[in-house]
């Protein structure tokens, strides 16, 4: 398959997806949640391919001109001008959680290695991979409740990954975490510097491509075994949230420019 929005590359006996969408950040549409899906069900179908890595890019602020590190700045704000409708909002959700569920179900182990800004969406995404770490630059943010809306993976799979105590601090205070708080809550496994994230992580991922297909199966299967069950009942309540006023006005407000109560 032809990618647009992500590199997909194989090495020795692991494959890299990149996310690719510097313009926006590699802020999450619908072809950032279709590709992502196919790139993860591609690698994983490969028999060569024994471990993923899964991560985001160095950008040039369009802006202020510096370096911007960035793993995925969240989702594309555009998109829920779609969704004000129940309806709408059930077709939308299931097609958010496509990437998320190959990711979950994947045989092949993920690791998610955050290079810089996460949020919203690119939490998410890094969380429901088997393991993620983060370089120091990395930040962690969950700031859906300030558009009205639902961090619908936390709530349902995060709880299990994370714990009530956790999932609650991120979901109502969507304060933004820098990578060592990110460790401490137990959001990442470890924290490297800049540089070292990438092959850190690569190292890791030829390690573990090394072992046995039928062994990471197994484990991959039982930690994940809930997954479907969780997807299901965020898909029952998401349109409801989509749909309401509280976040329908939020975006309306952002996308005409308004954006002061909406950070």
């Amino acid at each position: 398959m032809k990618y647009t929005v992500f590199k997909v590359e194989r090495k020795k006996n692991y494959g890299i997806i990149t996310f690719n969408r510097p313009d926006k950040f590699n802020a999450a549409n619908a072809q950032i949640f279709k590709e992502l899906a196919a790139a993860v069900r591609e690698l994983d179908a490969d028999k060569k391919v024994g471990c993923i890595v899964l991560t985001g890019q160095t950008f040039k602020h369009p802006k202020k001109g510096t370096d911007y590190p960035v793993f995925s700045a969240g989702a594309d704000v555009e998109q829920f001008a779609t969704v004000g409708k129940v309806e709408a909002g059930f077709d939308f959700i299931k097609l958010c959680f496509e990437p998320f569920k190959a990711i979950e179900l994947a045989e092949t182990p993920i690791i998610a290695a955050v290079n810089g800004a996460a949020f919203g969406f690119g939490f998410e995404i890094s969380g429901c991979c088997d393991m993620v770490f983060a370089a120091k630059s990395a930040k962690f943010a969950l700031k859906e409740i300030n558009h009205g809306a639902i961090p619908a993976w936390c709530i349902t799979r995060g709880l299990e990954k994370y714990g009530k105590n956790v999932a609650a601090y991120l979901c109502f205070s969507a304060k933004e975490l820098d990578a060592d708080e990110a460790q401490r809550l137990g959001i990442v496994v470890d924290v490297y510097e800049d540089n070292e994230l990438l092959p850190r992580c690569e190292e890791l991922a030829e390690r573990i491509a090394e072992k046995s297909h039928v062994a990471k199966t197994f484990i991959k299967t039982l930690l994940n075994r809930k997954a479907v069950e969780g997807y299901q009942e965020a898909e029952r309540f998401m349109p409801t949230v989509f749909a309401t006023q509280y976040m329908q006005g939020a975006f309306a407000r952002f996308l005409g420019g308004e954006t002061k109560n909406v950070k």
